[in-house]
């Protein structure tokens, strides 16, 4: 028998098998299966994949639709239950397969959800920042809200340095898949720049500052063009020529620098005092700073107001020291030790 089969086989007849064929079984509802947007299967959904419900209410609730990327099967067994509730029968029907609608991301959606995640977190008036969108999360998601969030955006070593920016769509209420995109994002503008090396705890002179363009992180700190916020303050490290000269870069100029002269003022009530002392520390106004009488070399603090003066509160250069006897008045006699 395998002989003769053999030899059919080499002389090109048609050899057909013993028996009947097997067949695969059809998938349900044919091979595309319905697609569900919302969070109900409806009849509705379900009539192209299975025209026999045409005749049961198209908007009757199937079932609950499955999770992106999940394949809901519904048996024909259901579907002649759902039909006999409505009193209709079923002559001829198979099941259906459900599947969520899913989309897959495009750039211009990505850079429009970016847009609008930046300019919710702008300021007012800011310059409209430069998107650019490398790479992005190509796999299907729901149909659903594109939301980027501007605590989920991590600053860029420098400007110019692509960084990556998850998300999510938010579909079905409070349901989420994750997305991200690899951006560069930038602002292009003016602003001052050093014009030589700036030193850090010297202040800043005019002549060391110009404007220049400059590109920045949309959501840093922005260059100032107003040399009123930048002259005479210090840097707080040193500036290489050429880069930003930000305010937030910069302090006040101390006003007081320890080993000054200064003048001090003590008030109490009318009466005016004004002598010098030697300042123990340094400061700027609004700063409390030690200071030394020179000739009792007694140490007091003293609030640094402008131009340099300092203020002292005649309470406290009243305070007697520790251990000395204080005498009450009218008694003669040592009140207890302080």
């Amino acid at each position: 028998m395998i002989l003769a089969l053999v030899i059919l086989a080499l002389s090109g007849a048609d050899v057909q098998p013993v028996g009947p064929q097997a067949k695969p079984p059809a998938p349900l509802g044919g091979d595309a299966c319905a697609r569900v947007s919302g969070e109900n299967i409806r009849v509705s959904d379900l009539t192209a994949v299975a025209p026999a419900l045409a005749a049961l209410p198209p908007d009757e609730v199937v079932g609950y639709t499955p999770a992106p990327g999940v394949r809901r099967v519904i048996t024909r067994q259901e579907l002649v239950r759902l039909a006999e509730r409505h009193g209709v029968r079923l002559e001829a029907a198979a099941g259906a397969c459900v599947e969520r609608s899913t989309e897959r991301l495009s750039k211009e959606r990505l850079e429009a959800a970016l847009r609008m995640a930046l300019k919710d977190a702008a300021s007012a008036g800011a310059p409209e920042p430069r998107v650019e969108v490398l790479e992005f999360s190509r796999y299907p998601v729901p149909e659903g809200e594109l939301e980027f969030a501007r605590s989920a955006l991590p600053a860029p070593p420098r400007a110019g340095t692509a960084v990556i920016w998850r998300g999510h769509v938010r579909y079905g209420g409070n349901r989420s898949v994750p997305v991200w995109a690899r951006v560069r994002l930038m602002v292009s503008g003016e602003g001052l720049v050093a014009a030589e090396s700036l030193p850090a705890g010297r202040p800043v002179r005019a002549e060391q500052v110009r404007l220049a363009s400059l590109e920045w992180f949309p959501l840093g700190e922005t260059p100032t063009q107003d040399a009123g916020l930048v002259v005479g303050r210090v840097p707080r490290r040193a500036i290489p020529a050429g880069a930003p000269v930000l305010p937030a870069a910069l302090m006040p100029a101390q006003q007081i620098e320890r080993g000054d002269t200064v003048t001090v003022e003590v008030a109490s009530g009318a009466a005016q005092l004004r002598f010098q002392a030697r300042a123990e520390s340094s400061g700027s106004a609004g700063d409390s700073v030690t200071l030394r009488n020179p000739s009792s070399g007694r140490t007091f603090s003293g609030r640094v107001e402008a131009g340099g003066k300092v203020v002292v509160d005649a309470n406290t250069l009243q305070q007697p020291a520790r251990g000395v006897a204080v005498v009450r008045a009218g008694t003669g006699a040592p009140g207890r030790q302080q």
